[in-house]
Formats: structure tokens, C-alpha cells, sequence
């Protein structure tokens, strides 16, 4: 099976392909994302509940934090009660451990986790684990043992699964890269007003390099030069396998519009899914739970319904299993397959469905097989889903893509908004894949006012000197040699 990873660093999005489908997109989130790190201040404390409303920002939603997940601060053992830990305006550094709904703040924590390559650093937290997916038990034994040798002092150390069969250099360099990582956060912290954001990872590439790399991945694409630079640097310094290719993509087409990327999220945001049997399925989300309804549609390729049923929860099970990927689905979900009566059929379909679930790194877990024929499940919950996503406006390709096409399944759309958005999008195409080689050179030149420093070129434009943003489209090889023509004046 060929595994890709495509990569549009311009949209700060990118997509898991496994034989040119698409398994998984990813995406940086603007607003709050997992292991953000804020100065937040304590602003309600619900003593019936054992939590606190955290302050994280001027604007944005307050985040939420239980006494359980307070565990760095608690003075000893046996404290119970969150007003012996917190009071109302206290400082207090905490760290994004689920992402916000739409009517709910994101959860936090004071166990602060930095996460490298293969080690997680946690400055609050003096403990060594073990990732349970290293189940070789002298392997354990050695990364153990190493990680005594390592641990700073008073911290704690979780050896990642991808430190397994890694040389003990590469391991201290991810270690060393942490620690100086958590220095430059101190540093920060002195220094910063409250409530404030301390860290936020923007960097996709380092984070797809890091989280969702693996030696099965045979080809990495991405469209920006810098980026496939950066790719080529985190995969030596490492000691990644490098994939059999790693391509800058140059076409004048936008990345995620030929690989399928951008139909696939809008896909994903509508309620129905086709299948190929014929039936289809209807998804609906809503905060508290996501219920999945499958109907047969059309399916009738055999005379018995018995048959007929089973096969159709089949194939449903199948696209349900990669619709819960695609779309970030996570939480409590309930699926409504079409009625079995045959108890034998019932177990087959649970067996396949179980199957295809473990294949998801969320981890879904079934947990029954209701009386009225509904399996529940539930997916671990981390980053939000592109419902919501879409919905709050987190990612600004939504913001500028935002009720634009939903409104009409045609493609041959004419709509005004339509329109202006592709002029937007090969306007962006062309000045971030075009490369400036001609110099300039100013011919004529003359100052304004002596309240802007400006000049106005030989071709009638007015630059400002000052204020570089409002030359953006302007190569900065003019700048320097519209300085040189003012100094030899």
C-alpha cells in the first residue's frame, strides 16, 4: 500500500493518503490547539464540582480545569477540595489538553508537556514511563535504564514509542532540544503580562515530521521550497528513514486542489455520505453526541434481504470507520445500523466493525451492542473536529472559504463570491510560486514629504521605505538598491 503525506504549508493543512485516498487531514488550529501553554488567571472556582474557570486571554473563552488535572500544584496527598489549591485571581501556568466546542472552553492542565521525537519532557511531573506500544520487554528494560541515566532533576521523562531501536545520541539530542525548549518558556513566563499565551506550535511541518511520520510512508509532497527545507532537516536530524521521494510540488494548480483535499472537507461537512452499495449515511453532530443512521437506498443486488441487510451494514461500517478519521469525530457516538434479527449476523458485523476501528490512532472503543440494535462507541477527544472547526472560524481557510459552494453541489457554480474566491486563490498561487530574477532599477526619484520617506520609481509607483507591508508584493532586492541610489546622493 502506497502512503503519502501531502503537505500545503501556505493553507497550514495536510493530508494522510493510503492508495490515493485520503485517510486523514490535519490542521493547525488559530485559536486553541492542544499543548498551547497560557499564564492564565483563576477566575471562578465551583467548589460542588472540584474545578475552576481559567482566564487564558483579554478575549476568547475561558478554559476549564478539574482538581484531578491540578495534581503539580497539590501541597500533599491528601488534599481533596480545590479551594485548598486555587483562589480567585491567582497566576497559574497551565497547558491545553482538549480543544474547545462550540458553547464549551478547552480543559486544561498544570502538568506541563513538552513533546519531542521520541522523549515528552514534563518539568512538573519527577516520573519515567514507558509508551505501552514498546512491547518488547529488554527494550523496555534499556530505555528505562536510559532514561535514569537522563531524567533532570525533579522532571520527568515518557519515552515515545518511535524511541524504540533509536541510538542513545539521537535521544539525548531530543532530550537537550526540550530542555532548552522549557528554558526559553521560563524565560518567557518572567517576562510576560497575564493572562497571556506562553507557546503555541505553528510549525505544521515539524509537528507532521514529529507526530505522524513512520517508515511506511513512501512519498512526502508539499508546496513550499522552505518547507521541503525543513522537511529534509527534521528527517536527518532525527535519523528518520527518508521516504523513497520527497517532492516540491510546482504546479500552477493549488496542492489541495489536486489531490482531492479541499472536495474531501467539503465532503466531510455535509450530513451525507454515499456509499458505494448504494445506501447512504446520515451523520449529525451535536455537542454532547454524534448519531450515525444508516439507510440500504438502493442496495438490492441479492434476492435474499437477510443477505442484503448484512452486507449493506458491511460496507456502511467500512465508510463509518473512515468517516470518524476524515472528520475528527470524537466523543460519544451512536450508530444506527440497519435491524438484524440473526444474532450470528450481529457478531459478524461487530467483529468486521472492531477491525476497522483499531486502525484509527484515536483509539474508538465499542462499548455495546444497545436492545435496540444501536452500537455505541466513543472516541478519545483531543483536537477538534472540522464541524467545528468550520463553525468557529479556528482555521483560516474556513474563513475564507466559509459558505462558499455548500450552498450548491454544482460545479459549474457562477455565484459572485465563488468567483472572487478562485481570482484569490490564483492570485496567491502565482506570487508564492514566482520568484523574482530581474532587478529593478530606479531611474528617477523623489522625496514626497519629509514625513514619509518615500520615492516614486521610474514606473510612477510610490514606495514607502518605512513600512515594508505596504510593499509586500515589492522584492526586497529593490529595497537595497533603492538605499544604495539615497546613500550615494
Amino acid at each position: 500500500m502506497v502512503k503519502k503525506i501531502i503537505l500545503s504549508r501556505f493553507n497550514n493543512i495536510a493530508a494522510i493518503l493510503q492508495d490515493n485516498k485520503i485517510q486523514e487531514i490535519i490542521l493547525v488550529n488559530n485559536n486553541y490547539q492542544v499543548n498551547d501553554i497560557y499564564i492564565g488567571v483563576v477566575q471562578k472556582i465551583f467548589s460542588g464540582i472540584n474545578a475552576a474557570f481559567v482566564k487564558l486571554g483579554q478575549n476568547g473563552k475561558s478554559g476549564f480545569i478539574h482538581i484531578n488535572d491540578i495534581k503539580p500544584l497539590k501541597k500533599n496527598r491528601h488534599v481533596s477540595h480545590i479551594t485548598e489549591i486555587l483562589s480567585i485571581n491567582q497566576i497559574i501556568l497551565v497547558q491545553v489538553i482538549k480543544e474547545p466546542t462550540l458553547n464549551k472552553g478547552p480543559r486544561l492542565t498544570t502538568n506541563i508537556n513538552l513533546s519531542g521525537r521520541y522523549l515528552v519532557l514534563m518539568p512538573f511531573c519527577n516520573i519515567i514511563c514507558i509508551s505501552h506500544k514498546i512491547h518488547d520487554q529488554n527494550e523496555r528494560i534499556h530505555l528505562h535504564s536510559l532514561a535514569v541515566l537522563l531524567k533532570p532533576s525533579m522532571m520527568g521523562i515518557l519515552i515515545r514509542s518511535s524511541a524504540q531501536g533509536m541510538s542513545e545520541d539521537v535521544i539525548i539530542e531530543d532530550l537537550n532540544d526540550l530542555k532548552k525548549q522549557w528554558n526559553f518558556i521560563e524565560k518567557i513566563i518572567i517576562s510576560s503580562s497575564f493572562p497571556s499565551l506562553i507557546y503555541k506550535e505553528k510549525d505544521l511541518v515539524r509537528r507532521i515530521i514529529r507526530d505522524n511520520y513512520e517508515e511506511n510512508v513512501d512519498n512526502i509532497i508539499i508546496d513550499s521550497e522552505d518547507g521541503l527545507k525543513q522537511i529534509k532537516y527534521y528527517l536527518n536530524k532525527w535519523q528518520c528513514i527518508e521516504p523513497s521521494k520527497i517532492q516540491f510540488y510546482k504546479k500552477y494548480e493549488c496542492i489541495l486542489e489536486n489531490f482531492r483535499i479541499r472536495e474531501t472537507i467539503l465532503r466531510a461537512l455535509k450530513p451525507q455520505v454515499k456509499l458505494k452499495s448504494g445506501g447512504h449515511l446520515i451523520i449529525e453532530s451535536n455537542e454532547a453526541l454524534t448519531v450515525i443512521d444508516v439507510n440500504s437506498g438502493s442496495f438490492n443486488k441479492s434476492d435474499n434481504s437477510k443477505e442484503t441487510i448484512l452486507r449493506t451494514n458491511l460496507y456502511a461500517a467500512i465508510e463509518i470507520a473512515h468517516q470518524l478519521k476524515i472528520r475528527n469525530i470524537n466523543g460519544v457516538v451512536i450508530v444506527d445500523f440497519i435491524d438484524m434479527i440473526s444474532q450470528q449476523d450481529q457478531l459478524r458485523l461487530l467483529e468486521h466493525f472492531n477491525k476497522l476501528l483499531k486502525l484509527d490512532h484515536a483509539k474508538p472503543q465499542i462499548v455495546q451492542l444497545s436492545e435496540l440494535g444501536l452500537v455505541e462507541l466513543t472516541r478519545r477527544r483531543r483536537g477538534q473536529s472540522l464541524q467545528e472547526l468550520f463553525n468557529s472560524n479556528s482555521h483560516s481557510y474556513f474563513n475564507l472559504y466559509k459558505n462558499l459552494i455548500l450552498k450548491n453541489d454544482n460545479k459549474n457554480t457562477t455565484t459572485k463570491e465563488y468567483q472572487n474566491f478562485l481570482s484569490n486563490e490564483q492570485i496567491k498561487t502565482m506570487f508564492f510560486s514566482k520568484q523574482f530574477t530581474k532587478h529593478i532599477i530606479l531611474k528617477n526619484k523623489a522625496f514626497i514629504s519629509k514625513k514619509n520617506f518615500s520615492i516614486k520609481s521610474s514606473y510612477g509607483n510610490t514606495i514607502d521605505l518605512i513600512s515594508p507591508k505596504k510593499n509586500y508584493i515589492v522584492p526586497l532586492i529593490m529595497y537595497s538598491k533603492t538605499l544604495n541610489i539615497i546613500n550615494n546622493t
